[in-house]
């Protein structure tokens, strides 16, 4: 169940950026190259524009994961940083219930398997894609705001 789920263990750290990238890294499992920063010689991954452009020296504030993924930041040298995103959960949602309502209204279940006697197969995959669409993604995206609006909350208690 917590593969199907962003992670909640948010952990934090300051200190200065020694290194920055885009190459593989062949701990994180991953054969494509990613973006990556060092900071207290630890490598984070996951990283938007504003950090992964900062300097070296550049005294920052990393909310991470147990993946080192970065969930927020703050760079205390520039006075920029990230903020959660509502705007991403209403986003998937909204998108979610058109597509669905695309595909339930717009009649493209009546093409899947036509010519086949396999009737429960269509409901079957009519069935998961509900469970994905209507379920699933509202609850990740609705987890994924609550853990960045958590890693914000830590971000700030440390500059405080």
């Amino acid at each position: 169940m917590a593969k199907l789920f962003p992670d909640v263990n948010i952990d934090v750290v300051r200190g200065k950026v020694q290194e920055s990238g885009n190459s593989v890294l062949p701990e994180s499992g991953k054969s494509t190259p990613q973006r990556w920063i060092k900071v207290n010689d630890n490598v984070y991954v996951g990283l938007d524009d504003g950090l992964y452009h900062a300097r070296y020296g550049d005294d920052v504030i990393i909310a991470f994961d147990s993946s080192s993924h970065v969930v927020g930041y703050h760079n205390l040298t520039s006075l920029s940083g990230s903020s959660p995103s509502n705007t991403g959960v209403i986003g998937a949602i909204a998108l979610m219930i058109i597509l669905t309502a695309v595909l339930y209204y717009g009649g493209i279940w009546n093409y899947i398997w036509k010519g086949f006697d396999i009737w429960w197969l269509t409901i079957g995959l009519i069935f998961i894609y509900s469970l994905y669409a209507v379920l699933w993604t509202p609850i990740f995206a609705f987890r994924e705001f609550q853990r960045e609006q958590l890693a914000h909350k830590k971000i700030n208690q440390m500059m405080n």
